[in-house]
């Protein structure tokens, strides 16, 4: 099993896993539209996409945005999506990914890598903080929905 930095020739491949993702949080299947908006972050260097591979499948995936800190005057990561197919979890893969993304960012001299998850993911919330991750007590998320 190695962790890899996904290019776009995975875009296929990546695709499917990226839709079966969505499916899981509650989204419709449309691999078309995975498709396309992997394309668009791939295009435009939106992201970082690093992916698990294990005998040629791609079985696992952690996306980063890149942020700015304007009272630091440096950059951070935003870890938006971290995922792991079923039959491969609970063997270390999201643990990889996300020390990947950490060195990743370290490499980038980023300030740090943030990311929110669901308040009843307890599986997720304990693998962040046994790797280091700090939960925020001090700010609270508002969000302006738009569409």
């Amino acid at each position: 099993m190695i962790v890899r930095r996904a290019t776009s020739e995975d875009l296929e491949k990546l695709a499917v896993l990226f839709d079966e993702y969505r499916q899981f949080y509650g989204s419709s299947s449309n691999i078309r539209e995975s498709h396309q908006f992997l394309q668009q972050r791939f295009s435009n260097q939106q992201s970082v996409i690093f992916i698990h591979v294990k005998d040629d499948v791609i079985t696992g995936f952690v996306v980063l945005y890149l942020g700015f800190s304007s009272l630091a005057c440096s950059s951070y990561y935003i870890l938006d999506d971290v995922y792991v197919t079923p039959i491969y979890r609970r063997q270390g893969s999201a643990k990889q990914l996300i020390d990947t993304a950490i060195l990743f960012a370290r490499h980038e001299k980023a300030i740090r890598i943030s990311l929110e998850t669901q308040k009843n993911n307890y599986h997720s919330h304990e693998l962040y903080e046994q790797m280091g991750f700090v939960k925020d007590t001090e700010f609270q998320t508002y969000h302006c929905f738009l569409q």
